[in-house]
């Protein structure tokens, strides 16, 4: 059986952080909050952990990747705002997939449904990660935990984009101004100016999604439905899992079970709390991490968190435990 350690107390899980996963440069893997957000990872938890790894005699950065859709952490220079104001101002903050998420490298993906996850090239800077991660509902995935923090968290915008669908984007001509800011910023020449606006040759798009990030008019749409829930499920392990794989697992994993929304914190929203706040857990081994997690969440929920979002789970867990990123026990 894999080892899970609860506390309600962040002083007592920064004592259990197995210091033999620490290598070299330590990411601490954090989720900022959307702009509009208040159930965010509560900033004094972080903190707690970047003392702590500071203290026993490591470099240490705040990482994370800009997101797909337009937000207030599209860009690295509105998401390090985004990220102060939300308190999280005591730590070096590192956007590894550059400006406007342009910077991606390709990791092997084993035993998996895709080949190669591109992720936020910065992550070529680091030894070892802690995956600190708010636990939360999701639309799609039902939950987001350490593997979406992980997984998600640091694909690169074009890895985002593929987690999310194999579909090229789409420009509502409607909305297009014309401006040609797509067309400059595509290195493949794929988007051209047509009489009643400018269009994506998907035959061209090789799913960057930089266009989606420098329009300023919201134009480009990202295509949600590209993937099912759970073929969503399965490329956010499978990115987990490449990381998993290029850092020679020696990564911590801290899920914080508390300020638990229906929603991800991605969405810009004050959300009220579906459940109590239950404590903290951390752990070497992510699959038996997100299983107790979800147990105790079922448990606190009287077995209705499953519901909520009427996506199932488990199937997360059991795919990363197929993929042999740990122990359901």
């Amino acid at each position: 059986m894999s080892k899970v350690f609860f506390s309600k107390d962040i002083k007592e899980i920064v004592e259990r952080i197995d210091e033999s996963k620490l290598k070299g440069k330590v990411g601490l893997k954090v989720h900022f909050g959307e702009k509009g957000n208040e159930t965010y990872l509560d900033p004094r938890l972080a903190k707690a952990v970047y003392d702590k790894i500071t203290d026993l005699g490591y470099e240490v950065s705040l990482v994370e990747c800009n997101v797909l859709y337009k937000g207030s952490r599209t860009n690295k220079k509105d998401h390090i705002q985004t990220a102060k104001e939300h308190g999280f101002d005591f730590a070096p903050i590192d956007i590894l997939d550059g400006k406007r998420g342009e910077k991606s490298m390709e990791l092997e993906s084993k035993k998996g449904k895709i080949k190669k996850a591109k992720i936020g090239e910065g992550l070529k800077k680091y030894d070892s990660l802690v995956v600190l991660s708010h636990f939360k509902g999701h639309i799609a995935t039902g939950f987001g935990g350490a593997f979406k923090n992980l997984g998600m968290g640091l694909g690169s915008r074009a890895g985002k984009l593929h987690m999310h669908s194999d579909v090229s984007p789409s420009i509502d001509k409607n909305t297009c101004t014309k401006c040609n800011v797509c067309i400059e910023n595509c290195d493949v020449n794929a988007i051209e100016m047509t009489d009643k606006g400018a269009e994506i040759n998907s035959a061209k798009c090789i799913g960057c999604a930089m266009c989606i990030a420098v329009c300023d008019y919201g134009a480009v749409s990202v295509p949600w439905g590209g993937s099912t829930n759970k073929e969503l499920q399965e490329k956010i392990v499978d990115y987990a899992g490449a990381i998993v794989n290029y850092l020679e697992k020696n990564l911590v994993y801290i899920n914080v079970l508390k300020n638990i929304t229906k929603d991800c914190d991605c969405i810009g929203k004050k959300m009220d709390p579906i459940v109590g706040d239950i404590g903290i857990l951390i752990s070497n081994d992510p699959v038996a991490l997100e299983k107790k997690s979800l147990d105790l969440v079922e448990k606190e929920s009287n077995g209705s968190f499953e519901k909520i979002n009427r996506t199932q789970n488990e199937h997360m867990v059991e795919y990363a435990y197929k993929k042999e990123l740990g122990n359901k026990n």
